[in-house]
């Protein structure tokens, strides 16, 4: 027998922190229940009336409602976080986006989650609530370890802020499909260009390769200031494959997602 909590307001979700589960979509739940994970209280927090507007967006930053299901957010955005919107494209099926929420993808701690990488690489924060208050936790520091956070047992999040770009940023997935596939390996990317050419304040991040999603300082610094030339893009892959540390499972072995996660930015810096 599983308890269902429904609260309606914050105050109420304040009051109930800590006593169950959070959950807004239930998409990852159901799965990790029916394979047996017990779960005997949960607290459903998509009826909560007064929450933040699926998206808000003030002085370069745009504000996501972590309950808000994946679609609103990408409607709300209206194509200002393009890698955001193409991480979206990607996540399960429209069925599933119309559910599951960012907060969810976020807290559920997978180091393939679909919505991360594109967040860390904006050096998004998330607004963490609690019965003590509210705190910022910058994204990249969010995850500890896959299904672990660095979230007490009574916070949730509220809000993701993320700066809109302010020159090009994108989103490469590689999975058994086009969708509804866990990433063998995914990147997101955000940089400026110079007039000549050369790329300034890069930011790279790369899902399933690491026990967390992770950035690329290597290949950052092999790209930083200069033009994506062939000698360039091929010392900045070289460097990419040695910033990570991928794993062998089932989807694939560590060499080749190495291999293919050179490959995405390659393709990204050819775009």
């Amino acid at each position: 027998m599983v308890e269902l909590a429904t609260p309606t307001t914050i105050e109420e979700l304040r009051a109930l922190a800590g006593s169950g589960r959070l959950i807004a979509g239930g998409t990852d739940i159901l799965v990790q229940m029916r394979d047996g994970r017990d779960e005997p209280s949960l607290i459903d927090v998509s009826n909560i009336a007064d929450g933040a507007p699926a998206v808000v967006i003030t002085a370069g930053v745009a504000e996501l409602s972590a309950m808000a299901p994946i679609s609103a957010i990408v409607s709300g955005l209206a194509g200002r976080l393009p890698a955001v919107a193409a991480s979206a494209r990607l996540f399960g099926s429209l069925q599933i986006r119309n559910r599951a929420t960012f907060g969810g993808n976020l807290a559920n701690a997978s180091p393939a989650a679909d919505m991360v990488p594109p967040l860390v690489a904006a050096a998004a924060h998330v607004v963490v609530e609690g019965p003590g208050g509210s705190r910022q936790v910058p994204v990249a520091e969010l995850a500890t370890g896959p299904g672990r956070t660095a979230l007490g047992p009574d916070e949730w999040i509220s809000l993701i802020r993320v700066p809109l770009p302010e020159g090009e940023d994108g989103f490469l997935k590689l999975g058994g499909r086009s969708a509804m596939a866990i990433s063998i390996v995914s990147l997101a990317w955000r940089w400026s260009r110079d007039e000549d050419g050369a790329l300034r304040g890069v930011r790279l991040a790369l899902g399933a390769v690491a026990p967390t999603v992770v950035r690329a300082p290597g290949a950052e610094a092999a790209l930083e200031g200069r033009a994506p030339s062939d000698d360039v893009v091929v010392a900045a892959v070289e460097a990419l494959r040695g910033d990570i540390a991928p794993i062998d499972d089932v989807r694939a072995s560590a060499w080749y997602r190495r291999e293919v996660a050179g490959d995405l930015l390659r393709e990204a810096l050819e775009t």
